[in-house]
């Protein structure tokens, strides 16, 4: 029963509040990296390149948890399997965080319509549209794509910006899940004690 000994609460204690401490500097630098893809995805709605670049920064914040999460593992403590769960799970929390808050600081004061009317534009392409017709017609049977459409843009443009934070924070905080198993299996020390 040496786990009930004093010193080993302590160390536990000591290393929980460890990982929480690191969890967030490492997921603030993770929500930077989300924070830039969005606002480059928005800025790409003008610039097919912004939008490129968005989704590469984007994929960009796995690699960097997992070079962080190893050099916790290397330089500062062992890092077994539970607790990089735990770590890699935290960071991704963060970082889901700063970037509702942005997204939230977005759609509350610069949106102003810009992704409503630019979703409205590029569905009023030839080839977009018709494409997208075609599965309309395969999903929902009888529908017209410019009522669906229509339906679908007015709810968003009628959804305050705290429900919109809300459900970008469920998909957000759905993601830093995903994404933590990955970066977890990545970053962990198999040889290192639970």
């Amino acid at each position: 029963m040496e786990d009930n000994h004093p010193s080993n609460r302590h160390k536990s204690i000591s290393d929980a509040q460890q990982t929480r401490a690191y969890a967030g500097y490492y997921g603030f630098l993770v929500g930077l990296c989300w924070v830039v893809s969005f606002g480059l995805t928005i800025a790409g709605l003008r610039s097919p390149l912004l939008s490129n670049l968005g989704l590469l920064t984007g994929f960009c914040s796995l690699p960097l948890a997992v070079n962080l999460l190893r050099g916790f593992r290397d330089h500062v403590s062992p890092l077994p399997l539970r607790r990089a769960w735990h770590l890699a799970w935290m960071t991704f929390l963060a970082a889901a965080l700063i970037c509702t808050i942005a997204q939230y600081i977005y759609f509350a004061y610069f949106d102003k319509g810009l992704l409503v009317r630019s979703y409205t534009e590029m569905l009023q392409q030839p080839e977009l549209h018709d494409l997208m017709q075609q599965m309309v017609q395969r999903t929902l049977p009888g529908r017209d794509l410019d009522t669906v459409v229509n339906e679908v843009l007015g709810t968003f443009s009628a959804t305050p910006p705290s429900q919109l934070a809300l459900q970008f924070l469920f998909w957000n905080v759905l993601l830093a899940t995903v994404l933590a198993i990955p970066t977890m299996l990545m970053a962990y020390k198999k040889n290192d004690n639970n």
